[in-house]
């Protein structure tokens, strides 16, 4: 199968039908440019193997068993049973913006969130999934079941953003209800007091969690290419205001790449991975940064 990064687009993955799809696409699309890409070394690793029956995916056969004793075996991964990830999917009612030619933050959160429970549930993780606003709107319990993917995928299709958002709070409110320490993965924009959601974090690192932090922003929010008067309104508050944007553009730009910066370096002083994601970009930086954690935490 020749890759192409069209399978971890956002615009292609929007098309498809359903969840199930796009999580299986962009997984799969994704191992299939591993041989090529100097990320090779994040594939997942098997142990021994078992006899190839019929429907098995002829991708997972090994092709050198084959050659030598003419007969088809397919790699059995490692199973990592004991790790927990919980993934927590900002729904406010920002991540509901999209840009001219991109798809909603939303989406491209719930694209992200269903590719990475695809990967773990078929490492052999337990995961979880939580959905947040200004409080906890939807907790899916952590499970290690390959059907359990199908709750999940079923959660991410029907997920509908409002509300403010309240990181700190849910982030509080996680921390003190997990009682196996895991990987957490938090897909947000970020749009929130940025004091309270670093507290709201070291509180999870105290508890001695991973985390990975994927703040997600759509292109035209990070650059702000737009011209002529445009009214702006803020999807949370309501407020709406009309300008030139082209007046301001390189103080916005200033404002932006200093509130990031803040947020990369509070990262990585709190030992806490991060990793920007602009909804126009394909998954697959996502999903790179999400192995190379799991190989770290082995």
């Amino acid at each position: 199968m020749k890759y192409s990064r069209e399978y971890l687009d956002p615009l292609f993955l929007s098309k498809l039908a359903n969840m199930e799809l796009v999580a299986r696409c962009a997984v799969e699309g994704f191992f299939a440019g591993l041989h090529p890409s100097p990320f090779h070394g994040f594939s997942v690793e098997y142990s021994d193997h078992r006899q190839y029956h019929s429907g098995d995916e002829l991708k997972f056969v090994d092709w050198k068993v084959f050659g030598r004793s003419d007969k088809l075996y397919i790699k059995r991964f490692q199973q990592e049973t004991n790790t927990i990830v919980y993934i927590l999917l900002d729904s406010s009612k920002s991540m509901t913006f999209s840009g001219k030619g991109s798809v909603s933050k939303s989406r491209y959160g719930s694209f992200l969130a269903a590719a990475l429970s695809y990967l773990m549930l078929g490492q052999g993780d337990s995961a979880s999934l939580l959905l947040f606003a200004d409080k906890v709107k939807k907790r899916i319990p952590a499970s290690s079941r390959r059907t359990h993917l199908n709750v999940i995928l079923s959660t991410l299709q029907y997920n509908q953003p409002d509300g403010q958002t309240n990181l700190a709070d849910v982030l509080h409110a996680l921390a003190d209800t997990t009682k196996r320490r895991g990987l957490v993965i938090l897909i947000s924009d970020l749009l929130d007091d940025k004091g309270n959601i670093f507290k709201g974090l070291s509180h999870l690192k105290f508890l001695r969690h991973d985390v990975i932090l994927f703040q997600t922003l759509d292109h035209q929010e990070i650059n702000l290419d737009y011209d002529g008067l445009i009214q702006f309104e803020d999807l949370e508050s309501g407020e709406k205001i009309r300008t030139f944007p082209q007046s301001f553009k390189q103080k916005y730009s200033e404002c932006v790449t200093e509130f990031l910066d803040e947020i990369s370096k509070t990262a990585g002083r709190s030992n806490v991975d991060y990793c920007l994601l602009d909804t126009s970009m394909p998954l697959d930086r996502a999903i790179i940064a999400y192995l190379a954690k799991r190989k770290r935490m082995r």
